[in-house]
């Protein structure tokens, strides 16, 4: 080429640049982000879930749990037709909570939260009232996002830390009470028909004797059912205990419960009494002096991770933080198990008379190692349809379908729920 006449590096970018500028402005080239999907539809609508048997009572119930529980099913649906499901808290909906749902139709449902590397970090500044207001429509919001975006939930809330989520069986109610002709011996088969199907945690209700018997039968059927149930169990197996709060106002009684039930090795005592910084740290006293190694559970009735500060001080007061799953959501129950974590403790988020809790609950100690296991009551929906969840010698496989995995069957939905569902769009 002649001296002179070729082009620089730098002048010949800018010849393609100009050119590249030029073709696409002739040409009507435009590249145009794909249109957000809009939330269009949010429905409520009762639904019935079904033990795998007759549950008893426990130490508040005025009856048995029965066969069946009701609660809400949340869904909540695109313009593009994706959808999200969940289930409401336990208070019933009421004009207001309706009246606050509005605010979610028309906007993209990844408004709802903020982001970092694939996963949600918070709730966003335009939607934190109604989210902080109404935790658990993080459930069906996150399994909506899960699905446009083709993730599993667990992947949303964080990394991997386990390839399966271990469960307990929380079915084991006072059989001993209702079924009075087998009395005890209800109970152990009970937990022996959980031991074949595969449970190596079971967790037995104490405090009958805050109810159901006088308080001293009452408490020497707390510890004869403990105490058997561990011959029954066998080493290998977790036992736990909940009294719902049935020692309330007999420290003594919770003491010497736990004192004569030293030898069944219990791996938790949940809520032995009402949650009092105080009377933990008594009990926990005892307990090392005594050498019984029992975690303490507790925090069910706690509404917000911040409420556990004072349990998660020094001396800690819960070994393990149980905020309910439906009441307190998914983000609450991950920063509360971070909480648990910096303070030496863990996390089993609380779940009853929901099988989409329970689930829930699989996907939070999928992606966060502080919730080490998740509460399995054992029931089912038959308007829910789930998708790679596998029970096998106590623990479940977690669905990497996207979302929870979890689907409505339109022909179910449309038998049993339709005629009472609530639109709001």
């Amino acid at each position: 080429m002649p001296e002179g006449t070729y082009f620089s590096t730098e002048s010949a970018s800018m010849t393609r640049r100009v050119f590249l500028s030029t073709l696409a402005a002739s040409t009507a080239v435009r590249v145009v982000a794909p249109p957000a999907a809009r939330i269009t539809r949010i429905s409520l609508a009762p639904i019935q879930g079904r033990f795998h048997k007759f549950v008893a009572m426990n130490s508040y119930d005025t009856a048995p749990k029965g066969h069946t529980y009701t609660n809400t099913l949340i869904r909540i649906a695109t313009d593009e037709g994706a959808e999200g499901v969940g289930a409401m808290g336990y208070a019933a909906s009421d004009d207001a909570y309706r009246a606050s749902l509005k605010a979610l139709i028309g906007a993209d449902p990844l408004s709802s939260f903020t982001m970092q590397d694939g996963m949600v970090a918070g709730r966003s500044r335009a939607f934190a009232a109604l989210l902080t207001q109404y935790p658990h429509l993080d459930g069906p919001l996150l399994d909506l996002i899960g699905k446009l975006q083709n993730k599993p939930m667990w992947k949303l809330l964080g990394e991997p830390v386990r390839d399966r989520a271990e469960v307990y069986d929380g079915t084991l109610y006072f059989s001993d009470l209702w079924f009075k002709d087998r009395g005890v011996r209800a109970v152990l088969e009970e937990a022996e028909e959980a031991l074949k199907s595969g449970y190596l945690g079971l967790k037995f209700k104490v405090g009958r004797g805050a109810k159901w018997m006088a308080p001293a039968a009452g408490l020497e059927r707390d510890i004869e059912v403990l105490n058997e149930a561990r011959k029954v169990a066998g080493p290998g197996i977790k036992i736990l205990a909940d009294a719902n709060d049935g020692y309330r106002n007999d420290f003594e009684g919770a003491w010497r419960l736990m004192r004569e039930t030293k030898n069944a090795k219990l791996y938790w005592m949940e809520e032995i009494f009402p949650e009092d910084v105080a009377r933990y740290a008594e009990l926990h006293k005892r307990m090392a002096e005594e050498g019984i190694p029992a975690y303490i559970a507790d925090g069910e009735n706690l509404r917000e991770p911040d409420a556990f500060k004072p349990y998660l001080a020094p001396p800690r007061a819960f070994d393990v933080v149980q905020m309910d799953i439906r009441v307190g959501g998914l983000l609450a129950n991950r920063e509360l198990a971070r909480m648990a974590g910096a303070a030496d403790a863990s996390s089993v988020p609380h779940n009853w008379a929901s099988e989409i809790g329970k689930y829930m609950g699989l996907h939070l100690a999928k992606a966060i190692r502080e919730v080490t296991a998740a509460e399995d009551d054992r029931s089912t929906c038959d308007v829910i349809m789930a998708e790679g969840y596998e029970f096998s010698n106590g623990t479940y496989s977690v669905s990497n379908s996207p979302g929870l995995g979890l689907s409505v069957i339109p022909a179910v939905y449309q038998e049993k729920c339709a005629r009472s569902e609530t639109v709001i769009s």
